[in-house]
């Protein structure tokens, strides 16, 4: 059932302070919906409201029930947001563009970067999905790796450009949510970005991590320390004995000397019991089940800065508004 949307409305017309920031993030079965401010070069929680939904066709209400369970903690929304999607029909592609470039002793310029992302973006075959977000994920010049290539120079180029998209229907129904609330939208990325980007200190190589609900899961495959794949499986902890279906499907999207040596494993909501999934993942047989010659280290997201374990998600997008 639909709420009445005017109560929502006027706390989102209200004024509030320039520092602070909503983050709206749709996971796998949970929405999560929190106001942060920016303090001292990092960022406080102010409030946080939740609202499970089980089918896409409930993410519309849902995200409207989550705020205003927000709205009764905090009754000032700030006017612009993050937003982060996770599972629907979440697709990801990773385009290496290779180049020459005419001037090696200009350094590399924003301008210049965007201008091969948007050209890999608008060479892609998408069919009916539309591009959710973009990026360069990673660099190599003149044969050296580089996490960011801006300022830098030489003339041999390669880079690694992550494209996400997602069924028009579905983009569609994000335009009109936003719309409803009439949200000024500065960012809107797969959650599972922002997660593999919060545990950059980690210094991930070849890596899994694997976001867990109860019906849905979303593996994140890392290659050489850089995001290479989002896969979003219809499958949960509900179904056990049907996980290693889900890790087999995002095996087969990577290369056999890129195993993941790792796999982080995160709740989509407090309902996933993480030990236990940390023990399905340390007893699968792992060589006999997809070939790995040595079985893959489990470990299972702790609390971070009073964040709980399920909320590892909220946290990460909640990170990419510091800057």
């Amino acid at each position: 059932m639909r709420l009445p949307k005017m109560p929502i409305l006027n706390f989102l017309n209200r004024k509030s302070k320039k520092k602070s920031f909503l983050v709206i993030e749709i996971g796998l079965e949970r929405i999560s919906c929190a106001v942060f401010e920016k303090e001292k070069g990092a960022i406080r929680l102010k409030g946080i409201g939740k609202k499970s939904f089980s089918r896409q066709d409930e993410v519309f209400d849902a995200v409207l029930e989550a705020l205003d369970s927000l709205a009764a903690i905090v009754p000032d929304f700030p006017p612009t947001g993050i937003l982060g999607i996770s599972g629907g029909s979440l697709e990801t592609v990773t385009t290496v563009a290779r180049f020459t470039r005419e001037n090696p002793r200009k350094a590399i310029s924003p301008k210049e970067t965007e201008g091969i992302l948007n050209k890999v973006v608008d060479d892609l075959d998408t069919g009916e999905k539309r591009i959710l977000f973009s990026t360069i994920a990673n660099a190599q010049i003149d044969k050296v790796k580089v996490s960011n290539p801006l300022g830098l120079k030489g003339e041999k180029v390669e880079l690694s450009c992550f494209v996400a998209f997602k069924k028009s229907q579905e983009m569609e129904l994000l335009d009109r949510l936003m719309n409803e609330i009439d949200l000024k939208v500065e960012k809107v990325l797969p959650s599972s970005f922002a997660v593999a980007k919060s545990l950059e200190n980690k210094n991930l190589k070849d890596a899994f991590i694997f976001r867990v609900g109860s019906e849905n899961s979303e593996v994140t495959a890392l290659v050489d320390g850089h995001i290479s794949e989002i896969l979003p499986v219809s499958l949960g902890f509900s179904q056990p004995q049907l996980l290693p279906f889900a890790w087999r499907a995002a095996v087969n999207k990577i290369e056999k000397d890129k195993y993941p040596s790792l796999i982080w494993v995160f709740a989509d909501s407090d309902r996933v019991d993480l030990e236990k999934a940390k023990d399905l993942l340390e007893n699968f047989d792992w060589k006999a089940g997809l070939g790995f010659e040595i079985s893959p280290k489990i470990e299972v997201a702790s609390s971070v800065q009073n964040f709980s374990p399920s909320d590892i998600g909220v946290y990460a997008l909640g990170k990419q508004g510091e800057t």
